[in-house]
């Protein structure tokens, strides 16, 4: 197989998984936002600075925790479309070499 067309496979495929990861994030598939709400309840950081265990619960009602998670999976999310848009468009246009 072509150097190039592996290149281009490999950026598809990179920006499908980090797409994949951004929607889990950004719209709670598979539970990642409870789990991640259970893990920062229970941040072994905030024991060692005397902060109380939070309930996680009130943690995903927080507005910080919802901007916090739109804005870092849509970012995921878009850095995974832009891989697979540029590997699609390096595909059409040829080698780079």
């Amino acid at each position: 197989m072509a150097r190039w067309i592996m290149q281009i496979l490999a950026a598809v495929g990179f920006g499908v998984l980090l797409g994949f990861i951004g929607l889990t994030m950004t719209l709670n598939l598979f539970g990642f936002v409870d789990a991640e709400s259970r893990r920062l309840s229970r941040n072994s950081w905030d024991r060692l600075w005397g902060a109380p265990d939070r309930d996680p619960a009130e943690l995903r009602q927080d507005p910080i925790f919802h901007v916090a998670r739109f804005l870092f999976g849509g970012t995921v999310l878009l850095f995974g479309a832009a891989a697979v848009i540029g590997g699609i468009v390096l595909l059409i246009h040829g080698p780079l070499d």
